[in-house]
């Protein structure tokens, strides 16, 4: 090829990508809301938890139909007073960015309050983030299970 058609090429492709593109930036962000995630759940902040999801968000738990976020709104508060963790950690195992979209995979551990004492959990999820309109991101759709 040409210089004008390979910079025509690189011009067409630099173009096309979404305003705020920096995949290492969008990885960043997206680690930083599964710290924001943790450390909502372990200190029992059901509206910081929230705020963490875009409002057309799902969740897909184990065992029970998928909630949307207006379910999730009723259900996250009573769910942290009757189950709360002592400790959670989210390790992504990979994270892929495609323009306003990005999912992360991984797997995560807790500790949850149980009648009887503590109970370890483990399991992984997949999540799809969208990007909000000022740029930052949130959570769409997530699914997860334990391997227990």
């Amino acid at each position: 090829m040409t210089r004008p058609v390979l910079a025509a090429l690189g011009l067409a492709l630099v173009t096309a990508l979404p305003a705020g593109a920096d995949e290492a930036a969008d990885i960043t962000a997206i680690e930083a809301i599964w710290d924001s995630y943790e450390t909502a759940r372990v200190s029992g902040d059901a509206e910081g938890w929230l705020a963490l999801w875009d409002a057309e968000g799902i969740q897909m738990p184990p065992g029970v139909p998928a909630r949307g976020f207006d379910a999730l709104k009723v259900a996250v508060p009573k769910g942290f007073a009757a189950k709360p963790a002592t400790a959670m950690q989210i390790l992504p195992e990979e994270t892929v960015v495609m323009g306003d979209w990005a999912f992360s995979r991984g797997t995560y551990t807790a500790t949850i309050a149980g009648q009887a004492g503590p109970v370890e959990v483990d399991g992984k999820f997949m999540t799809i983030f969208r990007r909000q309109d000022d740029g930052g991101w949130r959570i769409y759709r997530d699914i997860f299970n334990s391997n227990r």
